[in-house]
């Protein structure tokens, strides 16, 4: 190969570069968005809004006062360097802490005792 071209080739490297990786995270999204819209997909054709675990559940969203978020979060699951994973899932956990039911505190020590017994 010519040194013309080699050099061309060579210089040209980081802007080939940057595209792939750009092309690449692009690639991870849509995969994000297809995982996201398969799984909302099944949960929405399987789930029974009659079942009184999803009445239940929906009932303490509304005691807590939470709503569902004005876009979807969508959880990182493309294979990605791992360092930008990490920061994905970070972000994805911030993001999604505000639309969860907070853990019930425990009670008096009577409350337990009597939890304890209904389990039997």
């Amino acid at each position: 190969m010519p040194y013309p071209d080699v050099a061309a080739l060579l210089e040209d490297a980081e802007a080939r570069d940057a595209q792939q990786a750009r092309d690449s995270e692009n690639l991870a999204m849509l995969v994000d968005r297809c995982d996201f819209n398969l799984n909302f997909d099944y949960v929405s054709g399987v789930t029974d809004p009659d079942d009184p675990d999803v009445a239940r559940e929906r009932a303490l969203r509304n005691k807590h006062g939470i709503k569902p978020p004005p876009m979807p979060i969508l959880a990182p699951v493309a294979q990605r360097a791992p360092e930008i994973t990490a920061e994905l899932v970070e972000r994805f956990r911030a993001a999604h802490e505000p639309y969860e039911i907070p853990n019930p505190k425990p009670g008096n020590k009577f409350d337990l005792l009597n939890k304890s017994r209904e389990g039997r």
